[in-house]
């Protein structure tokens, strides 16, 4: 397979191996490009074990974005799969998303269906981020209107986001739109990608029929404690929403969970 394979960590090295050593099991000989942002762990020295495997080492953590621009610069195969450290084949289905994939030029990038490691499916698609949506969920009921969620079929469908846990593209595709955009630290590149692929036309096309691991927030874990998770959303929400919709929306969230809880 034709394939550049960017992964991104930052004190994740058990992880990390483990993510590798499911690639390296069910893909011939891909490219596995670390980039590395400036770990204090093992990282590096338990990585550099491991077969395909080149490392890219910062000197500091910066950021999601950035880093794998770093490391898309130095792919040197047509087509690319950013993939987080937390993630992990359980099969080859990859193979299934890239054939699919492959022939087809409308699409911009492709995810596959995101599993729980219990192997209970994993939210991984967004509707469009807007006030209405957001006013349609949480004071109408209206499901997967605003939040993440999965698609409740087992064919590829055209949606309006995918995480970026796990997304293929073709590098001369993903250079002309000008790659991740850096202003984002750690959260909302993915919606912000998804955006300006809508915006040019291209699709963003969900895949079912390859399933993967993703334990849900590893990579970020150390970033902050669990009941201050939430607090790293909102540097990235100011930034994709601006300033005024952010706070709509977090208004009509907020007080839309009050409402719902009012009337049960």
């Amino acid at each position: 397979m034709n394939i550049s394979i960017i992964i991104v960590t930052w004190n994740t090295a058990k992880i990390t191996q483990k993510c590798v050593q499911t690639i390296n099991k069910f893909l011939d000989n891909p490219e596995i490009i670390i980039v590395d942002n400036g770990s204090e762990d093992n990282t590096v020295e338990l990585l550099s074990q491991e077969k395909n495997v080149k490392i890219i080492k910062n000197g500091a953590n910066l950021g999601f974005s950035k880093a794998n621009n770093i490391g898309f610069k130095q792919a040197t195969n047509e087509y690319i799969l950013f993939m987080n450290s937390d993630i992990e084949l359980i099969d080859d289905s990859i193979n299934n998303l890239f054939k699919y994939f492959k022939d087809k030029n409308n699409i911009g990038i492709i995810g596959p269906k995101f599993l729980n490691p219990d192997l209970t499916p994993q939210a991984s698609v967004f509707p469009k981020q807007s006030a209405l949506n957001a006013f349609k969920e949480f004071f109408l009921n209206q499901k997967n209107s605003y939040s993440k969620y999965t698609p409740k079929t087992d064919n590829p469908i055209k949606v309006w986001a995918v995480s970026g846990g796990c997304i293929l593209t073709r590098k001369s595709f993903f250079k002309s739109i000008g790659g991740w955009n850096e202003k984002y630290f750690f959260y909302f590149e993915d919606l912000d990608l998804c955006r300006k692929i809508n915006k040019i036309g291209k699709d963003v096309i969900y895949f079912p029929k390859c399933q993967i691991i993703h334990r849900h927030g590893v990579s970020g874990a150390k970033l902050a404690d669990s009941s201050n998770q939430w607090r790293r959303l909102i540097p990235g929400s100011k930034k994709y929403h601006g300033l005024f919709k952010h706070y709509l929306i977090n208004s009509i969230l907020w007080s839309g969970q009050k409402w719902q809880n009012i009337k049960k």
